[in-house]
């Protein structure tokens, strides 16, 4: 029987896989329980853009984990193919930010204002249908304004997540199927991680279930307030040549992708555990979608998909080890910065699981910051 693993990951999303590609980096054995496929959910089905945080009004821990993981996403584009053979398709690519309504360009003007300060690369205001036509001619003549700024990227976040995987089998891994029920404590260290009927030894666990998380709160006596975030998006076939910025406007987006489709959405949806694509957002998408780039109404369907995004109750991840309960380490909760923002978050789940001090400040990101199950 092979010996009981360092450290058994729960989760194989694009957080858990990259802390099992960075603890097996790092000499560590690992075990990754996966209760369905690698990038089956939202990892699998994310859009993939890659705007790093920078409102100097949110946490400044959000702020830096974004930064290190802007920083990661462009060595794992380096690394991952060399390593399994599987092209990422990372790209930097421009974002075009609309202000459809005059309440929102004081905001994005703002950000502008931050970036002309802070950013060395190319960044403009425009104003007026004239200017915007400039860098995209489709967009809307009720288009306000826009920031034009070159500090985006994209990737394809199955081809990620499934490299980043098959990275940390390559490095020694486990990948295995299993639906973990329950953790066993030693004198408040984790002893085993409960698998079906099964019973695994491990030093130490790292839980990134997504949504599923909050299932643990119960065997750890904590709060772990995480659900669904359903999001959908369209996939269209577009006349005309590829859209050469990321669009982003009023939470929605739409994009070209290296598919030679548009991807426009998104939802932001609390209804449980349904990741039934629906008309109700097919219709609310394209309408959107349409309003700041007409010539989508003649764009052909050819998919929908839905996923369920981990958000926690403040919006912000939980990234952190449990306090009284040595040996767990929580990962979760990006909503819709999960793709941006998991390698990272990988990473410092890693450290966490190694004893290390962790890649970067996530003070104000620990679980316990929530009160308590009583």
């Amino acid at each position: 029987m092979n010996r009981a693993p360092d450290v058994v990951v729960v989760g194989a999303g694009i957080v858990g896989s990259a802390a099992a590609y960075y603890l097996a980096g790092e000499g560590a054995s690992v075990t990754v329980i996966e209760k369905d496929a690698v990038g089956s959910h939202a990892s699998g089905f994310a859009y993939g853009g890659l705007i790093p945080i920078i409102n100097p009004a949110r946490s400044g821990a959000m702020v830096t984990l974004s930064g290190l993981s802007v920083e990661l996403h462009r060595e794992l584009a380096k690394a991952l193919p060399d390593e399994t053979g599987i092209e990422t398709e990372f790209r930097s690519k421009p974002s075009l930010m609309l202000a459809t309504r005059l309440g929102e360009v004081a905001g994005i003007r703002s950000t502008y204002e931050w970036l002309r300060e802070n950013h060395r690369g190319d960044v403009r205001w425009l104003e007026g249908h004239s200017e915007l036509s400039s860098v995209e001619p489709r967009v809307s003549e009720s288009v306000i304004a826009a920031l034009y700024a070159d500090i985006s990227s994209e990737v394809e976040p199955y081809k990620l997540t499934l490299a980043l995987a098959q990275g940390a089998e390559i490095r020694g891994a486990t990948v295995r199927h299993g639906s973990v029920n329950g953790l066993e404590f030693q004198n408040g260290r984790l002893h085993a991680v409960k698998i079906g009927q099964e019973t695994l030894v491990a030093g130490t666990v790292v839980i990134s279930a997504g949504p599923w998380t909050r299932d643990v709160a119960g065997w750890l006596g904590i709060s772990l307030p995480v659900e669904p975030l359903k999001g959908q998006i369209l996939r269209l076939r577009a006349p005309g040549p590829p859209l050469e910025t990321g669009v982003w406007w009023d939470g929605d987006y739409a994009t070209s992708k290296p598919d030679g489709l548009v991807w426009a959405g998104t939802t932001e949806e609390r209804v449980g555990f349904d990741d039934t694509p629906t008309v109700q957002a097919r219709d609310k998408i394209m309408e959107s979608a349409v309003s700041v780039l007409p010539y989508l109404s003649e764009a052909q369907l050819i998919r929908q998909t839905a996923c369920l995004r981990p958000i926690a109750a403040d919006g912000i991840p939980i990234l952190g080890a449990v306090s009284g309960k040595q040996g767990v380490v929580i990962a979760t909760g990006a909503g819709r910065n999960g793709i941006l923002l998991g390698p990272a978050m990988g990473r410092v789940a890693a450290d966490l699981a190694l004893g290390k001090r962790p890649s970067c400040d996530v003070r104000g990101l620990e679980p316990g910051r929530f009160k308590s199950e009583k």
